[in-house]
């Protein structure tokens, strides 16, 4: 499964939920932020940062959680790609939302 949390300005930020994992992968596109740059890349889970892999100028990713719980606190993302930066609740019940 694949859920986009952000499109625009040429970035897109997306959850992907596979065998059990969650990670976020980001994608430029030719007009968008350079993801080769360490420091202007960030992904943070729950105040803790996560390490992010970097494919190419215009992919990247970082893995959320391992394996995903039965833990019914949501997780809270943050992402900062340059200028860019945003928050969100992840896997919140959403009759709570």
């Amino acid at each position: 499964m694949r859920e986009v949390l952000h499109d625009d300005q040429g970035l897109t930020v997306a959850i992907v939920l596979e065998s059990g994992a969650a990670t976020v992968q980001l994608e430029s596109d030719d007009d968008g932020p350079d993801l080769t740059v360490p420091q202007e890349v960030v992904v943070v889970v729950d105040g803790r940062g996560r390490d992010v892999e970097i494919e190419s100028e215009n992919r990247a990713s970082a893995t959320i959680v391992d394996e995903l719980s039965d833990d019914p606190d949501p997780l809270m993302l943050m992402v900062r790609v340059h200028e860019f930066f945003e928050g969100w609740e992840i896997f919140a019940d959403p009759e709570e939302q």
